[in-house]
């Protein structure tokens, strides 16, 4: 049964805290396809045929009937799908928190004003990485449209420069999401040093407040022990479910065969959580180092009121 997201959110606390963890949180790749090659992302690597629009529909519905509440469509690069409109139309309409994560080098031939009337806020990826740092001079014609929140990966050969990119999206009216570039397969290793990534988000986060998205849960773990919970999931351009992160990558089911309940309750999923649980790697992938804090109620809480605070914000700005 479809649920309004509220109630979808208050479905996934209570399933995750007494059963087994359940995602609350969805990554769709809508596709591999991208105008980009950068060198930390392992998604262009490996071509994968688009699926037809009634297939993301199919999908989207099926996500509609789970514990994903967030629900971020992206790639590759979304904005190659020529049917985009239609799909953001189709999840907004299934009540979902919904994003869009874009690199943002073809938004001036999108309509963004449409965009606005069904996303509750997009993403941007802006970095050295994409070699589009001129987008952050394009930031203020969008942040008056719609909430625009920056993403931001961070290798060990540009963490210096994180204070300039706060400040260029602090000036826009946009949030700042930093990441820490991850050691993928297929993928160069280019992750910062922790404790100096750490030192550098804590300065900026007690300067700049809920500007920084990134939250006080994930910057602490840069530096103590943590243990990822499978409150993510990632569906693939094929409708694949990755699980139970990028790095383990297990290819448990796919979303047009059956649905993510049934797939979750597989033994190839138990197996894949186990595996996760037992991992030691604390590679700091952001959707999992930052969604697997949850599973503390106080830190739980703490995102929440930071989340807010900095919508809030943005809504006031």
């Amino acid at each position: 049964m479809k649920l309004n997201r509220n109630l979808r959110a208050i479905k996934w606390f209570f399933k995750s805290y007494l059963d087994f963890e359940r995602p609350v949180y969805g990554t769709f790749k809508l596709t591999h396809r991208c105008n980009l090659t950068c060198p930390f992302c392992d998604v262009w690597r490996s071509p994968m045929k688009d699926l037809p629009t009634k297939d993301i529909f199919k999908i989207i519905d099926r996500l509609a009937e789970s514990t994903v509440t967030v629900l971020s469509l992206e790639g590759g690069e979304p904005t190659l799908r020529k049917d985009i409109l239609d799909i953001i139309k189709y999840a907004h309409d299934n009540s979902f928190y919904l994003f869009m994560t874009t690199n943002g080098t073809l938004l001036h031939k999108m309509p963004v004003e449409e965009f606005a009337k069904y996303l509750d806020f997009m993403h941007i990826s802006i970095d050295e990485g994409h070699n589009n740092l001129y987008m952050f001079d394009e930031l203020p014609k969008y942040t008056k449209l719609m909430k625009i929140t920056v993403q931001t990966v961070v290798t060990k050969n540009d963490v210096d420069s994180i204070r300039w990119r706060v400040e260029k999206a602090h000036e826009a009216g946009a949030r700042i999401l930093i990441m820490s570039a991850v050691y993928l397969p297929n993928t160069p290793n280019v992750s910062p040093d922790k404790k100096q990534l750490h030192d550098i988000l804590a300065d900026l986060k007690q300067e700049y407040g809920s500007t920084i998205e990134t939250s006080w849960s994930f910057i602490d773990a840069l530096v103590n022990d943590y243990k990822c919970q499978s409150f993510s999931v990632t569906i693939d351009a094929n409708g694949d479910i990755i699980y139970p992160c990028a790095v383990i990558a297990h290819r448990v089911g796919n979303l047009l065969n059956e649905d993510l309940e049934t797939i979750l309750q597989s033994e190839k999923a138990k197996k894949a959580r186990e595996i996760m649980h037992n991992c030691d790697r604390a590679c700091m992938l952001y959707l999992h180092a930052e969604t697997s804090q949850f599973h503390d109620v106080r830190k739980l809480g703490r995102f929440l009121g930071e989340f807010v605070a900095g919508y809030m914000k943005r809504e006031n700005h």
